[in-house]
């Protein structure tokens, strides 16, 4: 024997072997094939008038040795034969017949019956005329089936007992359940004899269901009975058809009378499946009455059944000994039991297999005790199988479970169900008392197996009984014992053929993947692969090797898409040096077979798989071929399909290069856009600190989304980090970007990263051609010549899978520069300004230039709007502002800015400074008069370098990014170091000869490092370095209603004269003290910005402002013309306002003070209450004054006057008398102070101790009256 059916199964001891084969040399293979397939379907065939099932197993193959085993295992034999041909005429007929009769002589010394099935030809044998077959075309339907007997050589039988169960269909006995018809019971007194020892296998004729059978693991076919289709013709109702019961020693050589059946045509022969039951159905009974007949056949003159091997070893033997007679017996009773298995009878199978057990174990018939063995095992599957009422396929839970079909019902609650990929389900845990527990069948399987391994011809049987009982204990979940029965078939020793071997291989994987055994699965696969290619092999089939290889990967932890491991990265994965050699015959295997596109995308799996496994010298070996097979044909990033369905997915060399960081980069600071100033939304809510987390977003969130923007047709960057792993320099052909939603360009780059190299940057350059969400999936690079889509969900190293950037509408751009000198770095500032270069300028305070600055269009697009801006810190800003200016108007009247055009204006920089003194201890403050201001002379003063930072911003922008409210903004930079000039030492007010004028005192200082020249009404005067100097300004006198808001404001103040003041300095000598403080502080200035100073040359001038001098009250007072006119005279001598100097007068002697007040007409005085005061106090040197003088001076009258009501058209008179105790000088202060509502323009506050009214003003006296007391 030299065939293995290794898809055997332990249910299929109780199937009928049919052969399907092909006829004649008309019939072509699909046709045979579509017939085969519906044929297959009847693997279940409720028997007629028995409450039994026969189960059919189909070959289209079957060895004469494998046949000659059939009295050895009698599931072995081919009982029935059915050829299929085709014909149209009565000569082809005959030839036909002729091949059918030779195909069933080879089997004759098996068949039980056989039949003929004839397409191309009517159903009564006759040749199909055209127009017969233009009305079969039309009507589309089959003819009535009619059966055909050889009239020379039919005879009629007798029906015995076993004919009774008649196989005639007629539509009255047709049934929906798939039972042909009601027949009678059989006779049968042995089965009656044995019914109380077989009470179970009664229990399994009351139940509908069919019972399972356990298809193999190559093919998986739902056990069904089609039901009846088409009704038979009523013309051929009454054909009967016979079913013949052959002895068991009578040859169908003599007997070629079997039926034969037409049909016009494969697609009209919608009764195939009917005549294929009722002749499966004749097998039956002419098995069931074999079985009666083996059932009374006398044991003394039995004939004994041997296996082909054995012949030969009985030719001779004495017929009449013990030991030749006990083996004829337990041969018979084991032949008998193999027929009530194929009968459904598998309890009496087991009682026979039992008995004859006993009979052949004294006389040590090895062979047949382990075929008894084998079998007694297969009938308790069976057993189980029924009892269990379980599925051996789920194919359509909606199939409806009845007699003849195969159950489908749902498994027992609370059992466990296990299914495996060639349709096998685990038994329940509590199996059926009637047959062999697990452990008992494992224990007569190793008998069985042992026994068979004593005889080297029954080595094939030994193999297929290894494969049943891995088979039967995966059912009961017995794994390990299965494994043990998978390794015998390893050291079965048989010369088999190349084929088979390949078989054999394959059929010990499957069972090992399903026992779980993964590795050792991927092992007989990977061997079965390369017995497909052996050298010894004629003619070697790649193909089948690779799918094989294929198949094998699962086990090696080999996933031909990446994504579907499950191991963490950097873990291990299987093992390298397995996994690296599977691959390479995978490689080798696409390559033989022609496939080139398919050894490149194994190498890239090896490349991403087992890069860091491999040495220098396989690195280089490896990278060495894939760039050879790419430039043969270039590879491609599409999924390959296999012919065997198995899909190679695209697989990214994500460590060629290795990609570390993967940062989307905005546009330049000066590029970046924003939103326009004006179309800012400012939000009115009113924000409320809280320690609580109300609310709070996740800060752990990815973010996907950019915050910032890209435009339209600019220049953007993405920035990877990268590392070459490779021992040799790594080219890349290609990077480019893998985006969805906004078309790109992109940049052709081909970086080369250094061998081994670190952390090396690459950069990406594309420019979007669209607007909306630009969202990029990975980056995509052409490495060795093959393409690798690399998709940011794949790479471990980034958590993210996608980034989304807004792509705005077009902006212009342009160039921003100056005319000044650039810095030498920038300022603090932050990068939020978009500072493109940067200006510096040096001035002396007061000092004014001009620079220019200019903006050229650099884009393609024109510009529409430019607004210009000056951004400082809040402190500063409106000090910036005084420093800077520009005329709006004038760059306005530029626009729009064409392409490649210029926008130029003028920026002015003042060199504006308070020109105050700031020095220790000392507050920025004029004295009360030149005469007694403090002296700063002698004191330690600081010198400030005052510089002025600021950004000028240019915020601008053009269609269609303005549609869109958008914009670009850059800055320039500047700083401007104001150096000190000259500063006010201190400053007065003093009133002129004439009334209606007065002189403006200044004491200005050179603090400058230079001598100037400074230049006033017409005057000059020469200032030197740190010299000192007074100047005289005269002005006239103002009204107060003359300038508007609060008169006595200083600053207003300040501002009202400095319209009258005019104080410029000049230059004129640069020669310098190096000694002084000034002289370090510009030397660092100059050094600084890398400058000279200023030449000779050049004339550097600026203006003195004094907005920022403070006066008091009493100076304010000077300056205006005062509504009231004062007329002091002394024991009668008149005081002038111009007087200088002091009175003496003796101690003790009076000093009459009298006043005469007038108001003007002019004044809003008239009608208020008033009080005229005339006070006598002390200056003291330290700048106090002292007014309680009562101790030494005594007052004769009142020195207060209540005035009621003012008179614009009366005299205010008022006189007292003053007499000092004490040598000394005196002054008198005159005050009139004006209560009630204020009609008009007032004065500052009053320093006299008399309380004021709420909205009093105070008028006094502007003639300093001194007075000197002596002995």
């Amino acid at each position: 024997m030299e065939t293995v059916d290794y898809s055997q199964t332990a249910e299929d001891h109780q199937t009928f072997l049919v052969l399907i084969k092909p006829t004649g040399k008309l019939l072509s293979w699909k046709h045979f094939s579509r017939c085969w397939d519906r044929i297959c379907q009847l693997d279940c065939v409720a028997v007629p008038g028995q409450k039994r099932d026969m189960y059919i197993r189909y070959k289209r193959a079957y060895t004469k040795e494998s046949n000659e085993w059939g009295d050895f295992q009698a599931h072995r034999k081919a009982m029935g034969l059915i050829s299929i041909g085709r014909c149209s005429t009565e000569a082809e007929f005959e030839e036909l017949f002729e091949s059918y009769k030779k195909e069933k002589e080879r089997y004759a010394d098996t068949l039980y019956n056989s039949r003929l099935v004839v397409f191309g030809m009517n159903t009564d044998g006759t040749e199909i005329n055209e127009q017969q077959q233009k009305s079969f075309m039309i009507e589309g339907m089959s003819p009535p089936l009619t059966f055909k007997i050889d009239s020379e050589k039919s005879e009629t039988t007798d029906r015995s007992d076993c004919d009774k169960g008649d196989g005639t269909i007629t539509p009255e006995n047709k049934k929906s359940n798939g039972q042909v018809g009601d027949a009678e019971q059989l006779d049968d007194p042995l089965r009656k004899s044995l019914d109380e020892n077989t009470e179970m296998s009664k229990k399994v004729e009351n139940g509908t269901g069919s019972p399972k059978k356990e298809l193999n693991d190559t093919s998986s076919q739902i056990t069904f009975i089609r039901q009846k289709t088409e009704k038979v013709d009523k013309s051929i109702e009454s054909v009967k058809q016979s079913v013949t019961r052959t002895p068991s020693n009578n040859s169908l050589r003599d007997k070629p009378g079997s039926e034969v059946v037409f049909y016009p045509s494969v697609d009209m022969c919608d009764g195939l499946e009917e005549s294929v039951r009722e002749f499966v159905t004749s097998l039956f009974f002419v098995l069931e009455g074999k079985r009666l007949d083996r059932s009374f056949e006398r044991l003394d003159k039995s004939q004994l059944l041997c296996a082909p091997f054995e012949k030969k070893d009985f030719v001779g033997v004495d017929p009449d000994t013990k030991s030749y007679k006990k083996k004829c017996q337990g041969r018979l009773r084991k032949h008998l039991a193999d027929l009530s298995l194929l009968a459904g009878l598998p309890g009496e199978a087991m009682l026979h297999y039992s008995t004859a057990i006993d009979i052949l174990k004294p006389v040590n018939d090895w062979l047949w005790m382990a075929g008894c063995y084998e079998g007694l095992c297969a009938a308790s599957v069976v057993t189980t199988l029924r009892n269990s009422q379980m599925t051996t396929i789920r194919r359509n839970q909606s199939f409806s479970v009845k007699r003849g079909v195969a159950g489908l019902e749902k498994p027992k609650p609370g059992s466990k169900i296990h299914s495996y990929s060639n349709g096998l389900q685990e038994l329940p845990e509590v199996t059926s008392k009637s047959g062999l527990n697990p452990d008992d069948m494992i224990e007569k399987y190793k008998d069985a197996l042992m026994f068979y391994s004593k005889y080297k011809n029954a080595a094939v049987i030994e193999m297929e009984a290894s494969f049943k009982a891995c088979r039967v204990l995966l059912l009961h979940r017995k794994y390990l014992q299965a494994s043990d029965f998978l390794q015998n078939v390893v050291y079965i020793n048989l010369q088999l053929s190349d084929e088979d071997r390949i078989n054999r291989y394959s059929t010990l994987s499957t069972l090992y993947a399903q026992i779980g055994f993964k590795r050792k699965a991927s092992f007989f696969k990977r061997v079965a692969a390369m017995q497909c290619v052996a050298p010894q092999n004629p003619k070697p089939n790649w193909v089948v090797c690779h799918q094989l290889l294929v198949q094998a990967l699962e086990g090696y932890r080999i996933y031909l898409d990446p994504s579907d491991s499950t191991t963490k990265p950097g873990y291990m994965n299987g093992w390298p040096v397995l996994q690296m050699r599977v691959l390479h015959e995978l490689i080798y295997s696409a390559r033989r077979m022609g496939n080139v596109s398919l050894a490149i995308r194994y190498m890239t799996i090896l490349l991403h798989t087992q890069l860091q496994y491999m040495t220098v010298q396989e690195k280089r070996e490896l990278v060495a071929s894939l760039e050879n097979f790419t430039s043969q044909h270039e590879g491609t990033t599409q999924p390959l399909a296999l012919d065997s369905g198995v899909i190679v997915p695209h697989v990214p060399l994500l460590t060629l290069p290795l990609v570390k960081s993967f940062k989307l980069m905005p546009l330049q600071n000066h590029l970046e856009p924003k939103k326009l100033q004006s179309v800012q939304v400012v939000p009115d809510n009113v924000f409320i600190f809280t320690p609580l987390n109300i609310g709070a977003t996740d800060t752990g969130a990815l973010k996907t989304h950019m915050d910032f923007k890209w435009v339209e047709g600019d220049m953007a960057e993405v920035q990877l980090q990268v590392s070459n792993p490779m021992p040799d320099e790594l080219k890349l052909s290609q990077i480019t970007l893998i985006t969805e939603g906004v078309e790109i360009e992109s940049v052709p780059t081909a970086p080369s990263i250094p061998a081994e190299s670190g952390s090396y940057l690459v950069k990406i350059l594309v420019r979007p051609t669209s607007t909306g969400d630009l969202k990029i999936l990975g980056y995509s690079t052409k490495v060795y010549g093959a393409k690798s889509n690399c998709r940011l969900r794949d790479c471990a190293t980034f958590p993210e899978s996608f980034f989304t950037v807004t792509v705005i509408p077009a902006l212009p751009q342009i160039n921003l520069t100056s005319s000044l000198p650039k810095s030498a770095n920038f300022l603090s500032f932050g990068e939020e300004f978009n500072m493109v270069t940067s200006a510096t300028a040096v001035l002396y305070m007061g000092q004014s230039s001009e620079c220019t600055v200019t903006l050229q269009n650099s884009g393609k697009l024109p510009v529409e709007l430019v607004n210009v801006s000056l951004e400082s810190t809040r402190d500063n800003k409106d000090y910036v502002c005084d420093v800077f200016k520009w005329n709006k108007e004038n760059i306005d009247s530029q626009l729009p800015l064409q392409v490649s055009q210029l926008l130029c204006f003028n920026l002015a920089i003042n060199a504006v400074g308070e020109f105050l003194l700031s020095s220790k201890g000392c507050v920025k403050t004029s004295s009360d008069s030149l005469n007694r201001g403090i002296s700063l002379e002698g004191k330690v003063y600081d010198v400030h370098l005052q510089v002025v930072e600021t950004i000028l911003k240019v915020e601008y922008s053009g269609r269609p990014g303005v549609d869109e409210e958008f914009c670009r903004c850059c800055s320039i930079a500047f700083s401007v170091d104001i150096l000190p000039s000259v500063v006010f030492h201190k400053w007065d007010v003093m009133l002129s000869e004439s009334s209606d004028h007065c002189y403006l005192l200044f004491d200005l200082q050179n603090i400058s490092d230079h001598d100037l020249e400074i230049h006033h009404s017409n005057q000059c005067v020469y200032l030197k370095h740190e010299q000192i100097k007074r100047i005289c300004i005269e002005i006239e006198r103002s009204e107060p209603k003359l300038f508007d808001g609060d008169v006595h404001s200083s600053v207003q103040f300040s501002q009202f004269l400095a319209t009258f003041v005019d104080i410029r300095w000049e230059i004129v000598s640069f020669q310098s003290n190096k000694h002084t403080i000034v002289h370090d502080v510009i030397q660092k200035v100059w050094d600084k910005i890398s400058l000279t100073l200023v030449q000779p040359s050049l004339s550097v001038s600026g203006k003195v402002c004094i907005d920022n001098l403070l006066w008091t009250p009493e100076q304010q007072q000077l300056v205006y013309i005062s509504p009231v006119s004062w007329d002091v005279r002394l024991n009668g001598q008149l005081i002038s306002p111009l007087h200088i100097g002091s009175l003496e007068y003796k101690l003790g002697q009076m000093v009459k003070v009298d006043v005469e007040v007038n108001v003007k007409p002019e004044s809003d005085l008239e009608n208020d209450d008033a009080v005229l005061t005339v006070y006598c106090c002390q200056h003291c040197d330290n700048g106090t004054v002292n007014y309680n003088t009562d101790n030494y001076v005594c007052t004769i009258g009142s020195q207060a006057l209540v005035i009621p009501k003012i008179s614009v058209e009366d005299t205010i008179s008022h006189s007292c008398m003053f007499m000092f105790t004490c040598s000394g000088f005196y002054k008198f202060e005159i005050k009139m102070l004006v209560k009630g509502q204020a009609k008009g323009k007032g004065q500052g506050h009053s320093e006299v101790k008399v309380e004021s009214l709420p909205e009093s003003r105070t008028y006094k006296c502007s003639s300093v009256i001194e007075v000197n007391i002596v002995d």
